[in-house]
């Protein structure tokens, strides 16, 4: 059993905004992926290897059950706010949704090779905040600009590895309190409010992953199993 255990992701290092979890595929079981804005200038990625001590080793760098030290990339502009999602595409790119310090959503992938490209297109301007999701290659992202207005935006396959934002019809919801109700639930108060995020993974049949930081700055992970 890998979840139930508070961990810490990256040790003692300065973390900006909320960070970001998603469900990978490589590995024999399916990384975990995570993205944090670095304090100053940046962004991080780390991977969680979730495979079991009897699985074949593809990461040797980072135990089963452990996590890994950690990437830099998109250094020279400060962020805020990133998200993180497993694409169908490529195959298995990653995608990223990193909001500026001015309000800039700019869009970026992984692949293998050159790792993470941002695009020439930014998804938009001028947000305060925002939430993304994927299905089938296709991605979401509610936004709240910095004059309160909100909008729902997508961006389809047809261009791909390059993305077309558009905007459609919807409520746009940009605040989940789920992930604060059930930190508060397991009797975990250490939490800098606004930083808490969950997201569903495959690992022990079934897990709820929950991210936030500390009054530390420390970015921690738990894993709750159904």
């Amino acid at each position: 059993m890998h979840s139930e255990i508070i961990m810490t992701v990256g040790g003692i290092r300065p973390i900006a905004g909320r960070v970001s979890l998603a469900q990978g595929v490589y590995g024999a079981r399916g990384n975990l992926e995570l993205v944090a804005c670095d304090a100053t200038d940046g962004l991080w990625v780390f991977w969680f290897n979730a495979d079991g001590p009897d699985d074949p080793l593809d990461t040797p760098d980072v135990p089963p059950g452990q996590w890994s030290r950690g990437l830099a990339f998109a250094s020279g502009s400060r962020y805020r706010d990133a998200q993180i999602v497993q694409s169908t595409f490529g195959p298995d790119h990653l995608e990223v949704l990193a909001l500026t310090d001015a309000g800039v959503l700019e869009s970026w992938y992984w692949s293998p090779g050159p790792g993470f490209v941002r695009r020439g297109t930014d998804a938009a301007a001028s947000v305060r905040r925002f939430r993304l999701a994927h299905r089938d290659g296709i991605l979401t992202a509610d936004i709240e600009r910095e004059d309160g207005t909100t909008a729902v935006l997508t961006s389809g396959v047809q261009y791909y590895p390059q993305r077309v934002w558009a905007a459609v019809d919807g409520a746009a919801v940009v605040d989940d309190p789920s992930a604060e109700e059930m930190l508060r639930a397991h009797g975990i108060r250490d939490v800098v409010e606004g930083t808490a995020r969950a997201a569903r993974s495959r690992r022990d049949g079934g897990t709820t992953e929950l991210t936030w930081r500390d009054r530390r700055g420390r970015i921690r992970h738990l894993g709750i199993s159904d």
